[in-house]
This record gives structure tokens, sequence and C-alpha cells, in this order.
């Protein structure tokens, strides 16, 4: 076997996913969605005073802005949280693939308020229908959340293969999707659909990409190609030069480099 093709099975090795971090990715994922639904709950219960009286009446069906604001509020803070804690969890279960972790939470964060900014209009909208329509809105905001906190993991840390990242959370936003409006018509109880909800997309969301992984390495093993490489040319593109990815250089042996040269004189 040459160099080339035991470095070619490695990085495909890397896009996969051994079991064991499967399942810890499973694990913590829905951890991570758990503290999210926590954090709903705790403010569900301190703005209890004023939802009380618009979960409980039955008047025309609409509500007002107070109530779309309070909700905003609170499903921000549960995602912004459920989502940071279900990222670090999982880039602790592959800290070879997920070194850059900082960068990624911090860009989780900040795309969890361009979300919200973004989702202000659909909430209001929403209201002037019925309560149900700001259920959807809320859940809607909820997988965009998870969406792009599970893309950016991918794309900051695994840029290589983030098209397989890409696949994977297509396919787990799909399946949650299909998974909440199937629990939705089980349990027709709107509280508890978005108490549930974060564990279910986290869970559903870690158990397809995970799934995902470990199908394209299989399969990229099988043929010995690197379909979903971000190096991997297709069509006109095929034949240029591939762009190499910038290696991060420690600033702290610059100086020791500097002084051997120094002495090498």
């Amino acid at each position: 076997m040459t160099q080339t093709q035991i470095s070619s099975e490695k990085e495909i090795t890397n896009a996969g996913i051994s079991v064991s971090s499967y399942l810890f990715r499973i694990i913590s994922a829905v951890l991570g969605g758990i503290v999210g639904s926590l954090v709903l709950v705790l403010f569900f219960i301190l703005a209890n005073t004023l939802l009380s009286p618009v979960l409980s009446s039955s008047g025309e069906g609409t509500i007002g802005s107070v109530f779309v604001f309070i909700v905003m509020i609170m499903v921000f803070l549960s995602t912004l949280f459920g989502n940071v804690i279900a990222t670090f969890l999982i880039s602790l279960t592959e800290r070879e693939k997920y070194k850059r972790r900082s960068t990624a939470i911090s860009q989780i964060a900040i795309m969890s308020i361009i979300v919200v900014i973004f989702m202000l209009p659909v909430y209001f909208i929403t209201a002037t229908i019925d309560v149900q329509m700001v259920v959807y809105a809320v859940a809607l905001h909820m997988i965009l959340t998870v969406l792009t906190s599970s893309l950016t993991l991918e794309i900051v840390s695994n840029y290589r293969y983030s098209l397989v990242g890409l696949y994977g959370v297509t396919l787990a936003i799909i399946v949650s999707s299909a998974v909440l409006f199937v629990f939705a018509k089980v349990v027709e109880n709107i509280a508890i659909l978005l108490f549930v909800a974060l564990p279910i997309i986290w869970g559903t969301m870690a158990l397809v990409q995970g799934l995902t992984f470990m199908v394209y390495a299989s399969f990229a093993k099988l043929y010995d190609k690197d379909f979903l490489s971000t190096q991997t040319m297709y069509g006109d593109d095929y034949g240029k030069e591939v762009e190499e990815e910038e290696e991060i250089i420690d600033e702290k042996q610059i100086p020791e480099e500097e002084g051997a040269s120094f002495l090498r004189k």
C-alpha cells in the first residue's frame, strides 16, 4: 500500500465515526436538547402570570404582541443554551475532528441572534392567526437553530467533510420534522410538544447525521473514492489545482524557530 493510499484511507476514516462515538454523540445531543427544554420550562414558570390567561383563553384565537415577545425570548434563550451545550458535548466525543469548538460555538451564538431577528416578523404574523400557528413558528425557529448549529460545527471544525455534514443535517431535519408532526398528532398538547421539541430534534439530528457519517465512510472505503470531500473535483473543475487548507500556526513556536536558526548561523 502506497503512502498516498494510506493518507487517503486515513482521511476517509476521519469522515466516519466509531460506534462508541456514535452512541456518545446521540447522548450528548439529547442532553443538550434537555438543557434547552429545562431553560424553556424555567422561563415558562417565571412568565406564567403572563402566559396563563392567553393559554387558557378561548377567545377569538388571536394573541397580543406582549405574549409573542415573551415566547420569542423564551425560545431564543432555550435554543441558545441547548444548542451551545449540545455542540460542545458533541465536539468532545471526537476531539480530533472538532478542534475549533470555541470558534464554532461563537458562530453558533451569533447565528442564533440573526435567526431570532429574522423570525420576528414570522412570530407576529402567525400571532394574528391563532395560537397553534405560533407553535408552528416556534417549531420552525427551533429546527432552524439546530440546523445552523450543526452545519456551523461541521463547516468550522471539519471543513474537508462539510459536504457529508450537509447531507447528514438535511436528512436529519427531514426525519426530525416528520417525528415532530407524528408526535403532534399523537399528543394533542401544545405545551408538551414545545417542551420535548429540542430533545427530539437534537436526538434525531445526532442519530441520522452519525449514521450518514458511518455509511459514507464505508461506501468511500469500498470504492476507494472520497466522493464528498471538498477537495474532490467534478465536471469542469476536474483537474484544477486544489486549494489546501491553511495550517494553524502556533505563535509560541515562532520565537523558538528563529532562535534555533540564529544559533545555526
